[in-house]
């Protein structure tokens, strides 16, 4: 169902003008299956995928752990995921399903400066936890052609990751936004024709 619905998501946001953007693509499983579906609809639309390829960033597994009070034994295992990886390992899986649009970057998104002229459509967000979540979006909704979408993964309150919804909850108060809610976790930000 949430692959479903962020098709979807997709094919409306093709329509506007932009690029297509994932944040937290791990091997690029979700990666391929947008590519797929962007292959029937947009297929001159360019993608960005930015990960660490090496799991989550240990300051931002520190601010998990001692701020937001993820110290359990489970939740440490949780925080410690995503490691074994590799940006080899995710352009092997785009070559293999025959992927070439997607331009791969290998930075947490609160290090990486896009340039002056990115615009984007779509942006799928994934990286789980509070401060990747809350950069990216003050990074990428300024970015956000009119008319696009943000969807951010792990949403749903009380899991592990929903430092994830706390940023959202934040980000559109400040922004004086709504959400929608969909699949029990997708937090789907649409940006106003006039913002």
């Amino acid at each position: 169902a949430q692959l479903a619905r962020l098709t979807t998501l997709a094919t409306e946001a093709a329509a506007v003008p932009g690029d297509f953007a994932e944040i937290g693509c791990y091997r690029g499983y979700t990666t391929v299956f947008l590519n797929k579906h962007l292959d029937g609809i947009a297929p001159k639309k360019r993608y960005w995928a930015l990960d660490t390829f090496g799991g989550f960033v240990a300051g931002d597994v520190t601010h998990e752990q001692q701020v937001r009070g993820k110290a359990s034994r489970e939740e440490r295992r949780a925080l410690g995921k995503f490691t074994i990886n590799s940006r080899y390992w995710f352009e092997c899986t785009l070559r293999s399903n025959g992927i070439t649009r997607v331009t791969p970057y290998a930075t947490a998104v609160q290090d990486f400066a896009f340039p002056a002229a990115a615009r984007f459509c779509f942006v799928l967000l994934d990286v789980d936890l509070y401060l990747p979540t809350k950069a990216a979006l003050e990074k990428l909704w300024p970015r956000l052609h009119p008319g696009g979408i943000i969807v951010v993964d792990d949403c749903h309150a009380g899991h592990v990751y929903d430092g994830a919804r706390q940023a959202v909850d934040e980000f559109c108060a400040q922004q004086q936004l709504r959400y929608e809610l969909a699949e029990t976790k997708l937090a789907v930000l649409r940006k106003g024709p006039g913002a």
